[in-house]
């Protein structure tokens, strides 16, 4: 009789299978990485590929991710590569087995989704079996979260457009600070180096968007170029498309670009000629704390920004030039909002601001600073 539990497919091939050797693994590459660049995280669109390949990538993109926060669930979202569905297939077996120990998998939750949603999600084995976009992102997220965590294993098998949407309709209630959204998914697939570093700017280009239409029209006219060797500009488009079904229309939302490279650009397999892009992406939303998670520099910041606002308005006439964004932490870059409320004395002279912002922290207290004035 067959384990209920989910046997890893690609251990030993894509990563280690050595529970200590895939945490030296881990280990080097988040040595690799650049600083963290966000906070409230909600989703990273992550590369699946032999780590020797994207496992910077992918590194890059989970160091985004709060690994003190303890999550109530961890969707793991990746587009079928052995099987076609006519929705999304979840594991309800059992758990699974990682070389470093087990996975748990939410199976009530799991089980709930198809019975609520017959046709649209499936309890198959088939698609979970031989799959590796979501193993891969698995050794990630165990080396970043330090509290327990159960996962939602979702493979989604359709490549019809508005059954993406369908799926994005129902998982949108929980696209919020309690949880957190894995996308897998590669990027160009066998074009020549230079043409994927084109072809993948653009993919990155139109997801950052956060525009479906966007995003397919981009895919179509990638495809149109006909670019030798290129089979797909995104193999996982179906998974992010989902991801952009549940984010658009929601200005709370920001994308990011953190990382890019290409297996052209692994050092110990450089061949140029057939190459797959990866990109590091992170969605984040709006603070769902207070202010007072700020630093007091940053605090000291914002009053300095609000003060010279107004100064620079009323004596010369025109907007406080801020400066370069990358002047400006992570935290005042968030889309968040706030009200800047003036005193003289001890009387009231102006309160003005906004519940939520489509431009950064530090550009809307600017703003706000001197309509508050004026």
């Amino acid at each position: 009789m067959k384990s209920p539990e989910r046997i890893p497919a690609v251990a030993g091939r894509f990563y280690p299978a050595s529970p200590r050797e895939l945490e030296r693994e881990m280990e080097q590459l988040f040595s690799r990485v650049g600083p963290k660049e966000c906070k409230n995280v909600r989703a990273v669109i992550s590369p699946h590929a032999g780590y020797v390949f994207s496992g910077t990538v992918a590194a890059s993109a989970f160091n985004q991710v709060d690994g003190g926060k303890k999550y109530e669930r961890i969707f793991v979202i990746g587009s079928s590569h052995h099987v076609t569905l006519k929705g999304a297939a979840v594991y309800t077996r059992g758990n699974f087995l990682m070389p470093f120990g087990t996975v748990k998998t939410d199976i009530e939750f799991c089980k709930k989704l198809v019975l609520a949603h017959p046709g649209l999600f499936k309890e198959d084995d088939r698609a979970h079996r031989d799959e590796h976009s979501l193993e891969v992102q698995l050794p990630f997220l165990h080396h970043v979260l330090r509290h327990k965590y159960v996962i939602v294993p979702i493979v989604i098998g359709t490549s019809d457009p508005s059954v993406c949407e369908k799926i994005a309709k129902v998982l949108s209630p929980y696209f919020n600070a309690d949880n957190l959204f894995v996308i897998s998914s590669d990027f160009s697939h066998y074009p020549g180096y230079e043409d994927a570093l084109t072809v993948d700017e653009a993919t990155k280009n139109a997801i950052l968007q956060n525009d479906p239409g966007v995003l397919l029209q981009t895919l179509a006219n990638n495809s149109r170029l006909a670019i030798p060797g290129l089979v797909t500009s995104l193999c996982g488009w179906t998974s992010v498309l989902t991801l952009l079904y549940i984010t658009t229309g929601n200005s709370s939302y920001t994308f990011k670009a953190i990382d890019y490279k290409n297996s052209g650009d692994a050092p110990l397999y450089a061949d140029k000629t057939g190459v797959v892009g990866y990109w590091a992406i992170a969605v984040t939303g709006q603070s769902e704390v207070s202010g007072d998670e700020m630093t007091p520099e940053e605090r000291s910041i914002l009053m300095e920004i609000a003060g010279k606002s107004i100064e620079s308005m009323v004596l010369a006439g025109k907007k406080l030039s801020l400066g370069q964004p990358s002047e400006y932490s992570s935290a005042l870059h968030e889309h968040r909002g706030a009200f800047v409320t003036l005193y003289k004395g001890k009387k009231l002279r102006g309160c003005i601001g906004r519940m939520f912002s489509d431009i950064p922290l530090y550009q809307l207290v600017r703003d706000m600073a001197v309509a508050a004035a004026l």
